[in-house]
């Protein structure tokens, strides 16, 4: 199970997340990286906009190796040729200190949208030379997915892997039989925010009115777990963990926390977890003010 976890690396480069909002300190970082390597945890998640992040990530490889398949996502900066792709590419190379980048994302539909005759012939071009195994996007709705495979229709390229947000309370990707399509075109599917970037761990209570329509289900959330002697973290990852995805992106603040998250996985992976998986079924959240931190009033 612990190889389904990619370990995310946003708060190695910058204050992230509502519940603990905080940047890691680069000790901190290697930490967590060596821990997550002991604990059998197989890939990184990170990106050129995370700060210091793959740099981190550059210093740990430097020192033992390149442990972890790694998947960074572009600047999403104006290209206005493959010379500004090639650049970028090259950085991330660098910064990561590695010679060949396992998954490479766009970092938004926009960019897809407004770049895509200049970007994607150049990720195809990095793949046919090796250092790049497969490229895809990093997206926030499902309708964006679609387009994105009608666009590389039309310039008869693949997708290759896509990362979403996935959690109890959003589950949009869930639906529409979108994911079966996306495994019958072999493409990775990675999902993020399995906390909702720390919502879940915040009491109703301390929450504006913009989160209204979820309190109620924080609180039913916080009874579920009360009831069956497990954490509202366990229940979240667990339930992330039970989709038919083929990575969970995972953020953590420290070593001990990311040893306490694995456990959260091996000790519920039995047939507990599946008696109670359907009672979180009436927690979905159909608010976009509310599964979508990028819309989050600060």
């Amino acid at each position: 199970m612990n190889t389904k976890i990619t370990l995310g690396t946003a708060n190695f480069g910058l204050r992230y997340g509502i519940a603990n909002n905080r940047m890691l300190s680069e000790p901190e970082a290697l930490l967590i990286l060596e821990k997550a390597a002991g604990l059998g945890i197989s890939s990184v998640d990170t990106a050129q906009g995370y700060g210091e992040a793959e740099r981190v990530l550059g210093t740990f490889f430097a020192q033992h190796g390149k442990l972890f398949e790694v998947v960074t996502k572009l600047s999403g900066r104006e290209y206005t040729s493959s010379d500004d792709v090639a650049r970028e590419v090259e950085a991330s190379l660098e910064s990561l200190n590695i010679e060949r980048i396992d998954v490479l994302l766009l970092h938004s539909f926009d960019t897809l949208q407004r770049f895509k005759e200049i970007v994607i012939p150049a990720l195809e071009h990095y793949v046919r030379q090796g250092m790049i195994g497969r490229f895809g996007i990093s997206v926030y709705h499902p309708h964006e997915i679609e387009a994105t495979l009608a666009h590389l229709s039309g310039l008869n390229a693949r997708l290759g892997a896509v990362q979403f947000p996935l959690n109890i309370f959003d589950r949009r990707f869930l639906k529409g039989g979108l994911l079966k399509t996306l495994e019958g075109i072999g493409t990775r599917c990675d999902a993020r925010s399995p906390f909702l970037q720390g919502l879940f761990f915040l009491g109703p209570e301390t929450l504006s009115s913009q989160f209204d329509t979820a309190k109620e289900k924080l609180r039913a959330l916080s009874a579920i777990a009360m009831e069956n002697s497990v954490s509202v973290g366990a229940l979240a990852l667990l339930f992330a963990a039970s989709c038919d995805v083929d990575h969970v992106v995972l953020g953590v603040d420290s070593a001990v926390q990311l040893e306490m998250n694995l456990k959260w996985l091996t000790n519920g992976s039995s047939d507990g977890f599946a008696q109670i998986k359907h009672r979180l079924d009436e927690l979905e959240v159909d608010s976009e003010d509310v599964i979508l931190p990028y819309r989050w009033k600060s």
